[in-house]
């Protein structure tokens, strides 16, 4: 399930589809992606031009699993739509923490981490 709303999360950001990302993401949660830190409102607010073509998600592992919980890890493979938007291919660690709130799944907080070849 949580590997499901992860990738409704990346097709939103590839779509640009900012009302999508809302959907999942809490206003309040912590993101820390590129070094950069903000909150899911923030994030949002540059989501219709997140500027990736395409993504690919790999080596998906539960972390951490309780009721109302659940932290995962994987790898992301992005490509960028652009020569513009080249920094953000590649592949990178994710992890994120998911909380459900009266039956309702949403992100918390998601961290993303360049892999260095």
């Amino acid at each position: 399930m949580i590997y499901g709303l992860e990738t409704r999360m990346w097709k939103a950001a590839r779509d640009g589809d900012k009302s999508e990302f809302e959907k999942l993401v809490s206003p309040d949660a912590v993101m820390v992606c590129g070094g950069y830190r903000c909150s899911g409102t923030e994030y949002s607010e540059f989501i219709s031009d997140f500027g990736i073509a395409a993504f690919e998600i790999s080596d998906f592992e539960t972390v951490l699993e309780t009721e109302n919980t659940v932290q995962v890890h994987y790898i992301v493979k992005t490509t960028a739509d652009s020569s513009e938007n080249a920094d953000l291919a590649g592949m990178f660690h994710v992890t994120s923490t998911w909380e459900n709130v009266a039956g309702k799944w949403t992100l918390v907080f998601n961290m993303d981490s360049r892999i260095m070849r």
